[in-house]
């Protein structure tokens, strides 16, 4: 509701109730799961760099949308507060597979983009 098309004197309304849930439900909620994302890769099974140990499986690709799209957004996930997880992310993307998928989709749309 934050960018939805309503008269200009009710977006101050829409500005603020899309605010208040940010602030008071998601901000929350990001940062309880960042965290456990976080203490998950540093603790990753046998020292791996992905997920679930040393090779990539189906939960690294899972997880690869939501962080890649919040890394898009630099608040949503500071390199400062998840440093490993940024680090994680930036590896996935430097994935042979996830590239070919952007080609892909550059291909058939045009262009990419991750967003939340």
């Amino acid at each position: 509701i934050k960018n939805a098309p309503v008269p200009f004197f009710i977006r101050p309304i829409t500005t603020r109730v899309a605010a208040g849930i940010r602030t008071n439900y998601l901000d929350p909620n990001f940062d309880t799961t960042f965290a456990f994302l976080e203490e998950q890769i540093k603790t990753s099974p046998g020292g791996g760099k992905y997920m679930c140990g040393p090779h990539l499986t189906a939960a690294d690709i899972l997880i690869s949308f939501p962080l890649i799209a919040a890394k898009g957004r630099g608040e949503l996930l500071p390199k400062e507060k998840y440093p490993a997880l940024r680090a994680y992310a930036d590896m996935l993307e430097e994935e042979e597979g996830y590239k070919k998928s952007i080609a892909k989709v550059e291909e058939v749309d045009g262009k990419f983009s991750a967003m939340v």
